[in-house]
């Protein structure tokens, strides 16, 4: 992105656990924070206001901790638009932009919402089935992967037709052939330019969500 846009995107690291016993129900189970965010100006640390920022994850499960994340961003940003109020009282606030990005996104009943504003412009996914996903980075060993999954058939999964979602300015979304003849592991990229328009400029900050036991 430096290469393409001439600028330096800070990348932070999150972590939240939504359960990690058997049998514990991800319905009633609360949301445990493992790694926030560091606020402030030393090394290392972030201050939120007129920043672009991008919640980043590669799969929108139960959306449960993505949910939670993005609450917990806009406490966040609450907590320091009054701080700034209090410590300089004229200085204008300049509210961030949050959005969220996710490879992919699964068609299946919630257990909890985003909020209107970002899953009417600033949410980029790409839909799949409800269908559970293994990713090459969660393998302990790559070539073993890839080679039972291809035993087995999975090799890719058909994504499901949809109207993807995008700001103004973005890359325009493909056509509905071109969704048909893609799968998987390449339709998400298109998803991702979109969500280049979202972090795009100076200022922008990247959170990559982790979620310690891989449901979202």
């Amino acid at each position: 992105m430096k290469a393409e846009y001439g600028c330096n995107i800070p990348i932070q690291t999150i972590g939240l656990q939504l359960y990690d016993l058997e049998g514990r129900d991800p319905a009633t189970s609360p949301v445990e924070r493992i790694q926030w965010l560091s606020y402030g100006t030393g090394p290392g640390q972030v201050q939120l206001q007129g920043h672009r920022i991008l919640l980043v994850d590669e799969v929108d499960d139960s959306r449960k901790t993505l949910a939670h994340a993005v609450s917990e961003l806009e406490q966040d940003i609450e907590a320091e638009r009054l701080q700034q109020k209090q410590s300089n009282p004229g200085q204008h606030w300049q509210a961030p932009e949050l959005g969220v990005f996710v490879l992919h996104n699964k068609l299946r009943p919630k257990l909890a919402e985003l909020p209107s504003y970002i899953m009417n412009a600033r949410y980029w996914a790409f839909d799949i089935d409800n269908c559970w996903c293994v990713y090459p980075w969660d393998a302990m060993h790559i070539y073993d992967h890839t080679q039972t999954a291809e035993a087995i058939g999975l090799t890719g999964c058909r994504p499901h037709k949809h109207e993807r979602r995008q700001s103004s300015g973005c890359p325009p979304p493909l056509q509905q052939q071109q969704l048909e003849e893609q799968d998987c592991t390449t339709a998400p990229g298109e998803a991702a330019a979109a969500a280049n328009g979202h972090v795009a400029a100076n200022g922008c900050i990247l959170i990559n969500g982790l979620a310690a036991d891989g449901h979202c």
